[in-house]
């Protein structure tokens, strides 16, 4: 059982590793054995510009002749008590500059992606690709949760929900070549929000709290290991309940 899960010298590609979650997800997948690449703007690759991509994908390929796996984890997300206002403005309101930026990394720098890590994939008949998502992906946000006036981040939702038909797409598309597709969706997780927030967001569900970062991990390396080779074109909800409710 414990082979299962294990991801010895696989390659795996994560976007946005040096994110918050994605540092996590990084430690994880190192210490369950992969290989990771980090695909961030601090290590230099820009999701949003088709050159930097392509140079990219070729200097994975060149150092270890394949990929395994790919988490597709970059993304802008507004956060609660420090993002400008203009980041939590009433939907009518919401600036189309932000709305670009937003969808141009969430949801097409994912496809921009997976599309140059498809045919290689597709060549050696395996591998598999996580869409990180999000419980807004499935659900309305409740802004009862937020100072008054300010409202979560609609582009955010979309790209969210967005990256949903774009996994199940890719599913339907790779299953033939034994390309597995699957999208984790993640609940609220604690990131030095202030105590008042925490205590509204973990009433939201069923466990009465904000998940540890380190609790998400485990779902990231079932997804890309063995144990979940007959998993495809779904989702993986990790939310404490939230969606069920």
């Amino acid at each position: 059982m414990q082979n299962l899960f294990s991801l010895n010298g696989k390659v795996i590609i994560l976007t946005g590793g040096s994110g918050f979650l994605g540092s996590y997800y990084m430690r994880a997948l190192r210490d369950a054995g992969a290989i990771v690449i980090d695909w961030d703007l601090k290590s230099g690759i820009d999701i949003t510009d088709d050159q930097s991509v392509a140079a990219a994908i070729e200097n994975v390929l060149e150092k270890y002749g394949r990929v395994d796996g790919l988490v597709n984890n970059a993304a802008l997300d507004a956060k609660p008590h420090s993002d400008p206002a203009s980041n939590w403005k009433p939907y009518e309101e919401f600036p189309m500059d932000l709305w670009e930026r937003e969808l141009a990394v969430n949801l097409t720098g994912a496809m921009r992606v997976t599309k140059v890590v498809v045919p290689y994939m597709m060549r050696q008949r395996f591998g598999s690709i996580i869409f990180v998502a999000s419980d807004l992906a499935l659900i309305a946000p409740n802004n009862s949760i937020y100072d008054a006036g300010r409202f979560k981040d609609i582009a955010y939702i979309t790209s969210k929900a967005g990256l949903l038909g774009l996994m199940r797409a890719w599913a339907s598309r790779l299953g033939s070549y034994n390309v597995r597709v699957n999208a984790f969706v993640p609940g609220g997780v604690f990131n030095g929000h202030s105590e008042e927030f925490v205590k509204k967001n973990g009433a939201l569900n069923m466990l009465g709290r904000m998940a540890e970062p380190n609790e998400y991990s485990g779902a990231i390396i079932f997804l890309l290991s063995d144990a979940s080779t007959f998993m495809t074109g779904s989702c993986m909800v990790m939310d404490g309940g939230r969606t069920a409710w």
